[in-house]
Formats: C-alpha cells, structure tokens, sequence
C-alpha cells in the first residue's frame, strides 16, 4: 500500500508541474517585425516571350517611397499582365498581407493581392505592405517606364560646307574640341578648321608638312597628331599647323590605330623589318617594340579602323579593320579583328556579307557600325557581337532622302564626346565622283532623351 501510495504521490507531482508550466506559457509574448519595406521587386509574363521583364531591373527608393526601372522599356512594349516578386526582409517574415491600388476610368481601386494573382501592370499605381505586426504599413508609387519614342531613331542635321570647290584629296580629324580637314591643293597641302561644323576657316600655312605624306594616315594621339609620308617617316604637329619629323629608326608603312587599354605602347604600327612587315608598339614614335609579323592577306594602305573597349568586359579590347589594299596588291573584303596579347598581336579575319569598298567603321552606342554603299545608297551595318554577325539597320536609321545626302564612298566618319555623329566629304557614289565637301551630323534619339 504504501508503494502504491507514492506512486501515485509521483503522478500527481509531475502532472502538476506539467500543468503549471503550460500555464506559464499562455503568459509568452511573440515579438512581431515590424518592417513593411521592400527589398526586392520584379516582374515576369508569359507573354513576355523575349524576356524583357524578367531582364529589367527595378530600383526601390526607400525614402522616396517608389518603385521603378530606371532603364525604360523598349518603344511600344506592352503585356496586359504580370506575375509580381516581392520580397521582404527575410523569407522567414512575410509580409502580413499586401495591397495594390490600380488605376481606372471611375477612379483608383485598391485589392488585397495573393502571390499567385496576375496584375495588370499598365494600371499598377501602388503596393501597400503591412508589416508582420499588422500594424505597421508602407506604400511604394510603381512606375514601369516605357520608351515613349523610337530611341532608335537617328535625326540628321547639315551643317556648312568646309570647301567651296572639292580637293582632289582630302582627310578629316577631330583634335584639340575642333574639326580639322586636310586637303591638296596644286600649290601643296592646306587645311581647314571648325568648333562646330558651321563656321570654317583656313589654317595658317602648314609648316614642315612635306607633300608626300598619306592623309589617310593622319591620327590623333594624346595631343599629337600623326602622318606617315610615302618613304615610311613619321610627321608630327601639336597645333595642327607647325609639323616637325620624328626619327623612330624605322621605316613605319603603317599606322592601325589605338589599342585600347594599352599603357604602353598604346599605338599599333607596321613597321619593315628584314623585308617583311611586323607588329610594332610605340607611345609617340621615338621608340618601338617589335612584335610579331604582319600576315601577307591583311590589309596595309587605304583601310578604314576604329577601336573598340566594351565598357562590360574586360577582354573586349580589340583594334577592327575593313576594305583596303593588302600586301600583294590585292583589295581585302575581310573584316579583321586584332588584339595584343602578351608580346604578340593576335588576329581574326571574316568576310562579311556586305560590300566594304570604301567603308567605313566606327563605334558608337555600344555598337560596332559600318557605313557602306549597298546598292546605289548609303546604310549602316551594325554588329551587337564585335564584328561576329552583321545586320542592315531598319529604316529608323537612314540617311536622309530626297536628294538631300549624296550616297557616297571613303567618308570621314567620327563620333564625339556628346554621343553625335560626325561625316565629313568622301568622294561621291554618281559619276564622275567628284569629292564631297558637306558635313553632316547624326544623333540617336535616346540621347536627346536622357
């Protein structure tokens, strides 16, 4: 009996505290968050089948109390619904519940949305967060910014002719925030000079510039500007007017142009060596590095090049080169890619699909474009891959009609600080081809935009 009676003692011990302690725990208090910020937000469609959405990003202005892209939309995109992705502090703490106010003709309605419902997101004009305590709220104006005109759409302007009769020869650069072009004359080799296009006026008479020189070679390097005469020696001026020559110890047969992101040896040369040409860097000429040898099929007189650092990869450094003559004489119908790497240039070649005889290349809006005469009229050719794959650009882009802009070849083509287009002369596409002396300026319109 008395075993049983403290078992029974036992029992009602434990129960006991069992029981007190389930009472202590009603007395718990759970502490709620009470953050209702966003701190992502996309969006994705099913009709969306290019992706747009899911690529675009929405930047969230905590203070400001919105959410937007700041990169628009391409013109005319539209989806009549979206899937929204909002996220809280953690996915451990949900938000409470979420409310989206919508846009209509009676006037703004507000719903309480469910993660799987669509929205519509061309009426979106608010989100309203309650935090995890329900009591705490926070409401985010949407905006979807949407291109509202054709970016793409590239307006011309004519600005003044810099001649009054057409040179039989003629180059134009930009040095020094003005437009320089050099033409020959019977008397020699004079030159031209505008800030903007409009008013032009002769240089002083060029000093030290012998006629031999190649005007297609004339290159604007860090305040200096470069010419390579017919012998292989190497003229330069830092006024544009006085020239003086430069002793390197080579016989420079050309000049490729700049290699981007080059420290030193930031000019890319061709030097004759042995009877044969190679790769050479220099910083101004006075000393060269020698480099690998020039391949026979590309081309070394009368190209067009441009080059192009891609502001998103660091590998995307590249020297592009078209038209021209090669080392046999021949004309080049490849485009080539050059690079240096380590103590050699590498190289690629393609040949495009399109005609390249006096074309020209440059890069502009993170694009590599060329100009060339298709069928009796100018167009550009852009390449989004860095010269891989090429396409015609729409009608968006075109010169203008009418008679106004003379289809033409060899064209001096150059983009400035302010992301316009600049094409100076080239020789005209009609018999007899005289030279060109107008300019015009080109300009997309998402930079009018910005």
């Amino acid at each position: 009996m008395r075993c049983t009676y403290f078992l029974w003692l036992l029992v009602a011990t434990v129960n006991l505290l069992l029981w007190t302690s389930c009472l202590g725990s009603s007395d718990k208090e759970y502490d709620y968050s009470p953050n209702a910020q966003i701190y992502a937000f996309s969006l994705t469609s099913r009709a969306d089948t290019a992706g747009v959405l899911n690529a675009t990003e929405f930047s969230i202005d905590q203070v400001g109390g919105r959410i937007f892209n700041k990169e628009p939309l391409p013109y005319l995109f539209h989806v009549d619904s979206a899937m929204l992705s909002i996220s809280s502090s953690s996915s451990y703490i949900p938000f409470h519940q979420i409310a989206i106010t919508l846009s209509g003709a009676l006037g703004d309605s507000t719903y309480l949305w469910s993660r799987s419902d669509s929205v519509p997101i061309n009426r979106l004009k608010a989100i309203t967060t309650t935090a995890q305590d329900g009591f705490y709220t926070k409401t985010y104006a949407f905006q979807l910014n949407i291109h509202q005109q054709d970016p793409y759409i590239l307006s011309w302007e004519r600005k003044a002719d810099y001649l009054l009769s057409p040179p039989p020869e003629q180059r134009s650069i930009a040095f020094n925030d003005r437009f320089i072009t050099y033409y020959r004359t019977e008397s020699g080799l004079k030159a031209t000079a505008s800030a903007d296009g409009y008013a032009w006026s002769e240089l002083d008479e060029l000093q030290g510039l012998p006629t031999s020189v190649r005007l297609s070679t004339l290159t604007p390097v860090k305040g200096t500007i470069y010419i390579l005469d017919e012998g292989g020696g190497v003229h330069a001026s830092t006024d544009g007017t006085s020239w003086g020559k430069v002793e390197t110890g080579h016989r420079v047969k050309n000049l490729y142009g700049i290699l981007p992101g080059a420290t030193v040896g930031s000019v890319l040369i061709a030097v004759e060596e042995g009877g044969s040409l190679r790769f050479a860097v220099t910083d101004d000429f006075s000393e060269a590095a020698l480099l690998n040898q020039v391949p026979d099929k590309m081309p070394w007189l009368e190209f067009t090049s441009t080059s192009i650092e891609s502001k998103h990869s660091y590998a995307i450094r590249y020297i592009m080169l078209t038209d021209g003559i090669r080392q046999d004489g021949f004309w080049n119908d490849e485009l080539w890619i050059l690079q240096k790497k380590d103590d050699e240039i590498t190289y690629i070649s393609k040949k495009l699909p399109y005609p390249v005889k006096g074309s020209s290349l440059f890069y502009y809006d993170n694009r590599l474009y060329l100009m060339t005469l298709l069928e009796g009229k100018n167009v550009f050719l852009f390449s989004n891959n860095y010269g891989l794959d090429w396409v015609v650009a729409g009608e968006n882009q075109a010169f203008p009609v009418g008679g106004k802009f003379t289809p033409r070849t060899n064209a001096s083509v150059m983009i400035d600080d302010a992301n316009n287009i600049w094409i100076f002369g080239g020789i005209s596409a009609y018999p007899p081809h005289p030279t060109l002396v107008d300019v015009w300026k080109g300009r997309l319109n998402k930079f009018s935009m910005e």
